[in-house]
């Protein structure tokens, strides 16, 4: 199995030639889903991208500590294909900065990984 987005959506320049030869399983989870101001977290699902999220939060005066400059890198992929950036010195990798995670198993059991953050 495999993600169905088309190579053509990724910021890689590898082409995924196992794509033709695995399950392809389309995966559109890229919206935000809250804005939790009194906790100042953001509950993202694992495709919305670098530039959805800066968007929303400059408009509420607010960025991240670990800030990918990239606007097409996806949430879900700077967490599995760790994210750095220039102020990684500093906070860690992207998925430091990530408070918990709820995976999908291929089974369709859930398992969610709270308090990961070191931020």
């Amino acid at each position: 199995m495999c993600t169905g987005r088309p190579g053509w959506l990724t910021v890689s320049l590898r082409v995924g030639k196992y794509k033709k030869t695995h399950k392809n399983i389309m995966i559109n989870m890229m919206d935000i889903l809250e804005v939790d101001t009194e906790r100042q977290v953001l509950r993202v699902e694992p495709l919305a991208n670098m530039g959805q999220v800066t968007a929303l939060l400059n408009s509420i005066g607010w960025t991240l500590p670990v800030l990918p400059e990239l606007d097409d890198l996806t949430v879900g992929g700077l967490v599995m294909g760790t994210g750095i950036e220039s102020s990684s010195h500093v906070y860690g990798l992207f998925q430091h900065i990530c408070v918990a995670y709820e995976l999908v198993l291929a089974d369709g059991s859930l398992v969610r990984c709270t308090e990961v953050s070191t931020v």
